[in-house]
């Protein structure tokens, strides 16, 4: 059953910074290849930091060879002075790193990120969510929703901004039908383009970053809130996971197959 076409590939080369649009991307059973391969480790808790807990993050930029953030230019991943520079914006010791530089020092801990259920209050209680092994996903390979889903969203509540890129996909699919579709694919294979092969394993529970400012965006904290009545069978869930079960190369344009 032919479902609709990819709209949109992207992918982030470093852990909550602005990331890439693409023509397409390389699916391999650990996720896409160049996507979230660089994280910030805080030094201090030796642990992974994302936007969730330093929102201004999500005001950098990243590249497949660097990064940018607010009042300079372009780095390296290579210079030598990156982490002085990182922790300076951040005003917290940090490290940018690739996750095999992790896995050759890393001891039996877990590499975790801090993430509350509750992001519109700053008082809320952090838990530490371990990260799936080699990786520095949240918790699966590919993140994928529908452009219907933002448009349902955004017809319903249009005093909120529903843009794609709070949410951070891998692929925004063009496909008819009502908002929140993604629920029916929850437990099925899905055919994308000629080789990959998808397994639609859970909806996307939400963490303070949609709500963040970054760039051309502003600050949305209802967002939260409309999630949740918007969505009452998963509340302040939006768009799903996926597992790979056979790996590809996925463009702009390729047919969506959900398979029986």
């Amino acid at each position: 059953m032919i479902l609709g076409t990819v709209g949109s590939c992207l992918r982030y080369p470093v852990k909550s910074f602005q990331g890439l649009e693409v023509s397409s991307i390389t699916v391999q059973t650990s996720g896409v290849v160049g996507d979230r391969e660089r994280a910030v480790i805080d030094l201090e808790s030796q642990r992974v930091l994302s936007a969730k807990r330093a929102a201004d993050m999500l005001m950098a930029t990243a590249s497949d060879s660097g990064f940018s953030i607010p009042g300079q230019g372009e780095m390296s991943f290579d210079d030598p002075s990156v982490d002085s520079v990182l922790s300076a914006w951040l005003g917290r010791e940090v490290a940018l790193r690739a996750i095999g530089q992790l896995e050759s020092s890393a001891g039996d801990e877990p590499l975790a990120y801090e993430m509350t259920f509750d992001p519109t209050n700053d008082e809320a209680e952090y838990f530490q969510i371990p990260i799936p092994a080699g990786t520095f996903l949240d918790l699966a390979a590919v993140h994928l929703l529908t452009r219907r889903t933002l448009e349902g969203c955004a017809e319903l509540r249009p005093d909120l901004n529903f843009d794609a890129r709070r949410f951070r996909p891998n692929l925004i699919l063009d496909v008819p039908g009502e908002a929140f579709l993604e629920d029916d694919w929850i437990g099925r294979r899905m055919r994308i383009g000629v080789n990959l092969l998808l397994e639609i394993s859970q909806p996307t529970v939400r963490c303070a970053m949609p709500l963040r400012a970054q760039p051309e965006l502003n600050s949305e904290p209802g967002l939260f809130h409309a999630m949740t009545e918007l969505h009452p069978e998963f509340p302040n869930h939006l768009g799903a996971y996926a597992n790979v079960l056979e790996a590809g190369v996925v463009s702009i344009g390729d047919e969506i197959e959900l398979e029986d």
